[in-house]
């Protein structure tokens, strides 16, 4: 895949072969930085509607329980919803970037193993690409485990895995003369 194919990839394609081509991640690394963020912030967004939907009903939830509170919130709702998403938001943001840069961190350490010539910046997006069968299953479990610390370590483990697996498709170490 050349530069000009990786640009006029859809986000539709990327999605597709991401789930089911280790060969294409390795290949993704070519993918533009543009094309890249707008993959990224799209599951960013879906992470942060599902956390601000939970935010909602957990705020009618609790209110219920006070009744002054109720209508402190009734006031307030035009300033506390917009805050929360945009929170929630960045935290999502944070959060995602700080795990895709420590899984490509991880890689980074072990293409070497491999006999792998791999730069960060490659694998950066190569483990933003990997990270989608985790994010499915995280966006899936989220309403139901939250907080499952067993569902947090098996989308990582998951996620390696994809990308050890592209990893093969990496350029070999130059051999020293």
């Amino acid at each position: 895949m050349n530069r000009k194919e990786a640009c006029l990839m859809s986000l539709v394609t990327l999605f597709k072969s991401s789930l089911l081509s280790a060969k294409k991640l390795a290949a993704f690394r070519l993918v533009p930085m543009g094309k890249t963020m707008q993959y990224i912030f799209l599951f960013i967004l879906l992470f942060s509607l599902l956390a601000f939907s939970q935010f909602v009903l957990g705020i009618g939830e609790t209110t219920k329980q006070f009744d002054g509170l109720v209508d402190y919130f009734n006031e307030i709702s035009w300033l506390l919803y917009p805050f929360a998403f945009v929170l929630l938001f960045v935290v999502q943001t944070l959060l995602i970037f700080a795990r895709i840069s420590i899984l490509s961190g991880i890689a980074l350490l072990v293409a070497p193993l491999l006999k792998r010539r791999a730069e960060y910046r490659f694998l950066w997006r190569t483990t933003l690409f990997a990270n989608t069968w985790s994010f499915l299953l995280l966006l899936a479990a989220y309403p139901f485990l939250p907080e499952n610390l067993y569902v947090q370590w098996f989308s990582y483990a998951l996620t390696l895995g994809f990308v050890f697996a592209a990893l093969k498709y990496y350029p070999k170490l130059a051999k020293k003369a």
